[in-house]
């Protein structure tokens, strides 16, 4: 059974910045990619925001083999180490590699290689915040669809919604809005325009897109260019994942959803869950802002009672990590339960809502320090961009304005009592940031310390 059993129809699929395609050329297109095989194989995608990128992620799930996805424009370095270490069969992009020669639309490996790919394993994402490394998440068939399933019935997707995809496929953020509508047989809007562009909203305005998702940044960005002055009638409903929402965005992106008729989803996630844990259900956006929510459809959460470490299980979970090829042949290695590494707390409604990172701590004259926490009670004095790091010698608050340094200042010392000698204030241009908009926070520490 092919995993996106697609139904060859006139059914608007994709829409980009030059074309419309139904689903009936989504299905041609993918099948014009020629992965024949005696054996299950990897596929190297470098991703971008097209339809024939989008045609070949249909047609690796669909002819059962395994696809691992990365960002079009990685590091030359890492992709060749990449490649060397993963021999991948196939590679669809325009770069080329010694060892390979083009055959149409891909590039197939010259050699033979023997090797074994699980025969449930379907995509390979890099770990959230990974630029850097060859580790991947193992996600399965069920994985991902499951997944995809509880997005559909909590953000109630139908065949009449077409979405903003602006998000890199490579990002599971990104991935998953591909997966649910696709599986939803809705219509994507493929974009890798910037939503500072005026010609980006002419296109969401112009097709009439219903939803649009966005990381913190997203949201940051979309209050700076006057989004809620926009005539955007058609576009019902806004999602966010990706990292923390400051409360105080959250409040006005929930009061804007109330006033204006559309639907505001707060939610979190990880890669390792294919990727979505929890949702905030619009309606209780402004009441609950701050959390996480509650379990999307079909998982559990629970707090570990010793640490406090949000533990997530469902049939989302992945199968395990692969740092080199031979771990492509592992067996599901979690049994459906995730040790987040999030330390949460969990109200009488059952709503969690995230204290810290149980590895972003630091410990100073024997004070231990949630540098998450600090974060959060920061930006709600200052309601700017803001980024902390350090060890255990001192704590560093980075900031890309000096405007709110002294206030800053007095409000470390306030909270947490420290001396001056035991932070620093550091002045940055603009706060380092990873591709899917989350804080660089091991770039950020070579930065500062």
């Amino acid at each position: 059974m092919k995993f996106f059993t697609l139904t060859p129809s006139e059914h608007l699929a994709v829409i980009t910045n030059e074309q419309s395609y139904t689903y009936k050329q989504l299905i041609h297109a993918a099948g014009e990619f020629l992965l024949n095989s005696e054996q299950k194989e990897l596929i190297l995608l470098l991703c971008k925001n097209t339809f024939e990128r989008l045609a070949a992620y249909v047609a690796a799930l669909n002819n059962k083999h395994a696809v691992m996805l990365v960002a079009n424009d990685l590091n030359s370095e890492l992709l060749q180490s990449i490649v060397e270490q993963y021999k991948p069969k196939w590679i669809v992009g325009e770069a080329e590699f010694e060892g390979y020669e083009r055959e149409g639309a891909v590039l197939r490996r010259v050699e033979f290689c023997d090797y074994t790919v699980h025969p449930d394993l379907a995509v390979l994402l890099s770990t959230s915040g990974t630029t850097g490394s060859q580790k991947f998440v193992r996600l399965s068939y069920n994985n991902i669809r499951t997944n995809a399933k509880s997005i559909i019935k909590y953000l109630s997707i139908n065949d009449k919604e077409l979405a903003v995809m602006n998000l890199p496929m490579s990002y599971s953020y990104g991935l998953s809005i591909v997966n649910s509508h696709l599986l939803a047989g809705s219509a994507l809007m493929l974009t890798e325009e910037s939503i500072m562009e005026k010609s980006f909203w002419t296109l969401v305005r112009e097709r009439r897109a219903t939803s649009l998702a966005g990381v913190p940044f997203t949201y940051q960005m979309l209050q700076r260019i006057g989004f809620m002055n926009m005539d955007l009638p058609h576009l019902k409903t806004l999602t966010q994942a990706g990292g923390r929402l400051n409360e105080k965005l959250v409040k006005v992106f929930g009061e804007y959803a109330r006033e204006n008729g559309k639907r505001f989803f707060v939610m979190y996630g990880q890669t390792e869950a294919s990727p979505r844990m929890s949702y905030i259900p619009h309606d209780r956006v402004l009441e609950k802002n701050g959390s996480i929510g509650i379990a999307i459809p079909g998982g559990e959460l629970s707090i570990d009672k010793e640490t406090s470490e949000l533990i997530y299980k469902g049939a989302n979970v992945m199968m395990g990590y692969a740092q080199c090829l031979e771990d492509l042949a592992k067996d599901n290695e979690m049994s459906g339960v995730l040790h987040t590494g999030d330390t949460v707390t969990v109200d009488a409604d059952g709503y969690f809502t995230i204290t810290g990172r149980i590895k972003r701590f630091i410990k100073l004259f024997g004070l231990r320090i949630n540098l998450d926490e600090v974060e959060k009670k920061l930006e709600i004095e200052i309601h700017t961009s803001i980024a902390c790091t350090g060890n255990d010698d001192k704590l560093v608050v980075a900031l890309e304005s000096d405007e709110h340094a002294k206030k800053v200042k007095s409000s470390i010392e306030r909270y947490y009592k420290l001396h001056h000698t035991a932070y620093k204030i550091k002045i940055l241009e603009e706060i380092p940031r990873l591709t899917n908009g989350k804080i660089d926070y091991m770039k950020l520490k070579e930065m500062c310390i």
